[in-house]
């Protein structure tokens, strides 16, 4: 590189970078980059062309909450999208970066990755609890601050009526006027020490006025982020309630059909069949099964394992949407992709439902 990215003006770092061999959806994110005003020590990082785009986007979020260069540098190894999103997820949870350094290694899948990370987080989640006691401290000091204020306030109108009560001891000196004795002088000296104080006790106000406007705002949004917390959880538990019930009324019928007597008809002709045709009958067998159309044969491993742990929160919803929908176990599984954002889920629930209606769906 002729010049260093740090002389460079925002229109030469972008001119250099287009120039450089990058695809279209990593050039984006250099562009954006330099578009949000990324420091030139990051954006050295983006040298590299031989980085996946989802890389790129990991490493752009480590940037712009501001990591650090190293934590960034840590992220551009990371060549698996979804290791590279827990290894984020830690680091704002507050997990040193040189703990995840230790955990993660190259060969591991994500899910391997999470289960290592997940105590570490649980230990630093801002959980509601934590937060209400956070709210509950900076109420306790604005009390305070407000306490604080009102003696500042009494000290003030009390050495200002002072003054204006005893003008003899708080003199006001006219323009010319000469000083004839050394207490007057003396008097003016103290009179001017008084109000130096008062003027300082005035900036201590204003200043306290500003520090509790400050302390005002961070506890609406720590209020807020109370609040938010809250009902993620509640939509998880219901999520998760409505799961259980529905898996729970998946078993009770698949027992109703394994004790029915249609079944059982069905294997006792299969087992007094000759032996040479003992596949062939098997076969044929599978196949009526097959032609029930079971529910447990829809049924999935693993649906309740990507909502906990691989979904976020507007996933999740469109998963519950969809069983309300009505959807089967096998849609419902479809849907619950973490590769899908919430907004492509939703369009791919409503045309389940519709070809439920018109009795097309699978």
């Amino acid at each position: 590189m002729g010049k260093n990215l740090r002389t460079m003006t925002r229109q030469e770092q972008a001119a250099y970078f287009k120039s450089k061999d990058y695809c279209g959806e990593e050039l984006k994110v250099v562009m954006d980059a330099i578009s949000y005003g990324i420091s030139a020590d990051y954006l050295q990082l983006f040298e590299d062309t031989t980085l996946p785009a989802e890389t790129m986007e990991n490493m752009f979020t480590a940037m712009k909450e501001d990591y650090g260069v190293e934590a960034a540098s840590f992220l551009s190894t990371i060549h698996k999208g979804e290791s590279g999103r827990i290894i984020l997820e830690a680091l704002k949870s507050g997990i040193p970066l040189q703990e995840l350094k230790e955990i993660y290694r190259e060969d591991m899948i994500p899910i391997d990755l999470r289960e290592k990370i997940l105590p570490l987080m649980r230990g630093r989640e801002a959980v509601p609890e934590k937060i209400g006691e956070k709210m509950e401290f900076i109420t306790e000091a604005v009390k305070e601050l407000k306490e604080s204020l009102l003696r500042q306030g009494s000290f003030i109108e009390d050495l200002r009526r002072s003054m204006e009560e005893k003008p003899d001891i708080f003199p006001t000196p006219q323009k010319g006027e000469e000083t004839e004795t050394e207490d007057g002088a003396a008097d003016e000296v103290y009179y001017l020490e008084l109000e130096e104080q008062f003027r300082q006790a005035r900036e201590d106000a204003e200043r306290l006025l500003e520090e509790r406007e400050v302390a005002g705002k961070r506890l609406k949004e720590l209020e807020a982020e109370n609040k938010n917390l809250h009902e993620q959880l509640l939509l998880q538990q219901s999520l998760v309630s409505e799961l259980q019930e529905k898996q729970a009324r998946d078993a009770q019928e698949s027992q109703r059909i394994n004790d029915s007597p249609v079944l059982k008809d069905c294997q006792a002709v299969d087992n007094s069949q000759r032996m040479g045709y003992r596949e062939s009958r098997r076969e044929k067998h599978s196949g009526l099964l097959s032609a029930f159309n079971f529910p447990f044969n829809r049924k999935k491993p693993g649906l309740m394992e990507k909502l906990a742990g691989e979904l976020d929160a507007g996933q999740i919803a469109e998963v519950r949407l969809g069983i309300e929908d009505g959807l089967t176990e096998g849609q419902l599984t479809l849907l619950a992709d973490k590769a899908m954002d919430a907004e492509k889920i939703r369009e791919l629930r409503m045309t389940m439902k519709i070809l439920n209606e018109r009795g097309q769906g699978a």
